[in-house]
C-alpha cells in the first residue's frame, strides 16, 4: 500500500516537473527573449562605438594638427575638397581664449563638421536600408522576419508608439549641417561656454538625472533639472539629431523637411520657423539662426562631404 503511494506520489512529481519544463519553455523563455530583445533594441547601434582615440601632445596646437590633415574649409564650402575624419573627444581650449572672432569660428566650425557629417552618414545609410525595405514590401507584399525585427528596433529606437513605417521614414533623415552648427554656435557662445568646454553639451538638452548632467549654476530652487553631458562631441550630435527626429515640438519640422525628396536637396531655410519651441525666445530665435547662416556662409557646408577612410577621435588634453 504504502509501495504504491510512493510510486504515485513520484509519477505526480514526474508530471508536474514535466509540465513546469514545458510551461517554461513555451511560455516564459519567448517572454524572456522578448523582452530581452527589446531592452537590446533600445541599445542600438552607435557610430560612436566605431571610433578610436588619438590623443593629442600636451604642447600640440589643434589648429596645426587640423592644417596636417589637409582640413581646409574655404575649400571645403567651394565643394573643392572632402572633410578629414578627424572626431574631438571635446572642444579646443582654445575657443574660451580667443580674440578674433573670424579664428574662432573657424575652429569651431572644424571641430564640429566631422561629427555633424558623420551622424548623418549613419542615418542616411540606415534610411536607404528603410527603402530598401519598404519597396522588398510594395513588391512582394510582405518582409522578412530580420527586416520586421530591424523595423521594430528602429521604431522603438525612434520613440514610436505604434508600427508606422510612413512615420519612420519621416523621423529617420538628416540634420542639415548648417543648421546643426549654428545651433550649437548660439547654445554655446561659439563653443566657449562652461557647459560646451565641461560637458560636450553642444544643444543644451535637459536631464532630471544629475548624475547624467551638470547642475546649471542659478537654478531655480525647486527645479531639478541639469544640463546632459556627453562623453564626446559626436555623442552630443547624435542625441541632437535624435531630439529633433523625435520630440513632438518638432513634428513641424519632420513634415516640412519631409517635402524634399533628397537630404542634399533639404533648403535649410524653410525648416528654421518650426523650430520656435526650440528657445524661449520665440521668433527672436529664428531670426538669430537666420542671421548666423547668412552672415557666416553657413549653408555652403551642406554639401560637404567626409572623406572616405578610416575615422579618429582625437583627445584633446584638459590642461591645468
Amino acid at each position: 500500500m504504502n509501495s504504491r503511494l510512493q510510486q504515485k506520489s513520484s509519477s505526480s512529481n514526474i508530471r508536474f516537473i514535466l509540465t513546469f519544463l514545458l510551461f517554461t519553455s513555451f511560455i516564459c523563455v519567448p517572454i524572456l527573449i522578448s523582452y530581452y530583445e527589446v531592452d537590446q533594441s533600445k541599445k542600438s547601434f552607435s557610430p560612436v562605438t566605431l571610433i578610436r582615440s588619438l590623443k593629442l601632445g600636451d604642447d600640440e596646437n589643434v589648429t596645426k594638427r587640423f592644417a596636417a590633415y589637409g582640413y581646409n574649409l574655404n575649400e571645403i564650402k567651394q565643394g573643392s575638397a572632402f572633410v578629414p575624419n578627424i572626431y574631438l573627444e571635446n572642444l579646443p581650449r582654445e575657443l574660451t581664449t580667443m580674440q578674433d572672432a573670424d579664428v574662432k569660428k573657424e575652429l569651431f566650425i572644424s571641430a564640429l563638421l566631422p561629427p555633424i557629417l558623420k551622424v548623418n552618414e549613419y542615418i542616411i545609410y540606415e534610411r536607404n536600408k528603410l527603402i530598401n525595405i519598404i519597396r522588398s514590401i510594395e513588391i512582394s507584399g510582405q518582409a522578412s522576419v530580420n527586416d520586421l525585427y530591424w523595423l521594430r528596433r528602429k521604431m522603438i529606437r525612434y520613440r514610436m508608439e505604434e508600427f508606422n513605417i510612413e512615420e519612420l521614414y519621416s523621423r529617420m533623415n538628416i540634420i542639415p549641417p548648417s543648421l546643426a552648427l549654428t545651433q550649437a554656435a548660439i547654445e554655446t557662445g561659439w563653443g566657449s561656454s562652461r557647459f560646451a568646454q565641461e560637458a560636450n553639451a553642444l544643444y543644451g538638452q535637459w536631464t532630471w538625472n544629475d548624475e547624467d548632467g551638470v547642475i546649471p549654476l542659478g537654478r531655480e530652487e525647486g527645479k531639478t533639472h541639469s544640463i546632459k553631458k556627453f562623453d564626446n562631441l559626436i555623442s552630443a550630435v547624435e542625441s541632437y539629431a535624435l531630439n529633433l527626429n523625435t520630440h513632438e515640438a518638432y513634428e513641424d519640422f519632420r513634415y516640412e523637411r519631409s517635402k524634399f525628396a533628397a537630404a542634399e536637396n533639404i533648403d535649410v531655410r524653410s525648416l528654421l520657423v518650426t523650430l520656435i519651441f526650440y528657445s524661449e525666445l520665440g521668433y527672436e530665435y529664428i531670426d538669430n539662426l537666420n542671421s548666423i547662416i547668412r552672415i557666416n556662409g553657413l549653408n555652403q557646408f551642406d554639401q560637404a562631404q567626409l572623406k572616405k577612410n578610416s575615422f579618429l577621435t582625437v583627445k584633446l588634453n584638459p590642461g591645468p
